[in-house]
C-alpha cells in the first residue's frame, strides 16, 4: 500500500514540474506587456490648437532624425526634459547651455567611431585622442543653433490604471552643419600645440588612420 501511494505522489510530482515548464517563456523570446497596462494619453500639445500633428522629429530618435532630408547636411543633438510646470521646463530649456552639452556628445561619438575601428593599439591612440577631445570640448563652439523645439502634456497612469500624475515634456533640438562640426574636430585633431609628437612610427601611423576616420564624419 505504501508502495501505491509513493507511486501516486511521484506521479503528481513530476506532472506539476511538466505543468510549471510549459508555461515559462521559451528561451529567447521577449517578455510581452500585459494587456491592461494603460498608456498615457496626451492631453495637449503645442500644435493642438492650429489643428495640426506633433511633428515627426519629437517622436525620433537622435540618429533617425540625421537621416531626414531636412537635416541631411547635419549633424543633430535632441534634448528633453520634463516636469509639472510648463514655464519650469521652458526656463531649463532658456537656461541650458548646450554647447557643454553637444561637445560631450561630440566626445562621445568620436569615442564611439573609433573604438568600433581598427585604427591601432589603445596605447597608440588614447593620449591623443583625449587631449584633442579635451581642446574640442574647451573651445567655443560655433555654427550649432536651436532648430525646433515643441512641448507634450500627457496624463500618466498606474498600474492599476487609476491617475499618476500629469506631467509637460519640452523638447530642444540643435543643429550644427557636418562641415562646420567636422572642421572643429579636424583644427582639434592637428592642433600641434596641445599634442605631444608621436614616440614612434606606430604612434605616428595610428594618429593617421585617426585622421582619416574622422574626416568621414560621426
Amino acid at each position: 500500500m505504501k508502495k501505491i501511494v509513493y507511486v501516486l505522489v511521484f506521479a503528481a510530482l513530476i506532472a506539476s514540474l511538466a505543468g510549471c515548464g510549459s508555461s515559462a517563456a521559451a528561451p529567447g523570446t521577449s517578455p510581452t506587456v500585459a494587456s491592461d497596462v494603460r498608456l498615457p494619453d496626451l492631453l495637449d500639445h503645442k500644435n493642438l490648437a492650429f489643428g495640426r500633428d506633433v511633428p515627426d522629429w519629437v517622436m525620433l530618435e537622435q540618429g533617425e532624425i540625421e537621416e531626414l532630408p531636412k537635416y541631411k547636411d547635419f549633424y543633430v543633438f535632441k534634448f528633453e526634459e520634463s516636469g509639472s510646470s510648463l514655464d519650469g521646463v521652458k526656463l531649463w530649456a532658456q537656461q541650458f547651455t548646450a554647447a557643454a552639452t553637444i561637445a560631450q556628445q561630440v566626445n562621445n561619438r568620436v569615442q564611439v567611431k573609433v573604438g568600433g575601428a581598427n585604427v591601432g593599439d589603445r596605447n597608440e591612440t588614447g593620449g591623443y585622442i583625449e587631449m584633442a577631445l579635451k581642446s574640442l570640448s574647451d573651445a567655443t563652439f560655433s555654427g550649432y543653433k536651436e532648430a525646433e523645439n515643441y512641448w507634450l502634456k500627457r496624463r500618466h497612469y498606474k498600474q492599476d490604471g487609476s491617475v499618476d500624475r500629469e506631467d509637460f515634456t519640452y523638447y530642444s533640438l540643435y543643429t550644427i552643419p557636418r562641415k562646420t562640426l567636422d572642421g572643429l574636430i579636424s583644427k582639434a585633431l592637428n592642433d600641434t600645440s596641445v599634442q605631444e609628437k608621436p614616440k614612434t612610427e606606430n604612434e605616428k601611423a595610428a594618429r593617421e588612420r585617426v585622421k582619416a576616420l574622422l574626416e568621414e564624419g560621426l
